[in-house]
């Protein structure tokens, strides 16, 4: 009798651990990461295209959060938009912030 008496508590000790846990992990507030970033935006000129109707590249400091942060890695250059006679390409030069 008193070992079955144990194991129900030794039960409920259990589920009440459980729960205590799952209660605390969803009140866990979930941050959006964000970093800052000094970017080179640069166009090029398709051979498609008679005229050079693309602007000047440019380096600026951008924030990015959640997932505009998966190509973010220093020395990565990712196309941004192509529309048949200039390409804008973004190049990541370093982080400055993350926050």
């Amino acid at each position: 009798m008193q070992k079955l008496y144990n194991k129900q508590i030794s039960l409920l000790k259990m589920l009440a651990t459980a729960l205590a846990i799952f209660t605390f992990s969803s009140c866990i507030k979930v941050k959006n990461h964000c970093e800052e970033w000094k970017v080179t935006d640069e166009n090029t000129l398709n051979g498609s295209c008679p005229l050079d109707l693309c602007s000047d590249g440019s380096t600026s400091n951008i924030v990015f959060c959640g997932d505009g942060l998966k190509d973010a890695k220093p020395g990565n250059t990712i196309i941004i938009s192509n529309d048949g006679c200039c390409t804008l390409t973004r190049t990541f030069i370093r982080m400055i912030r993350a926050f």
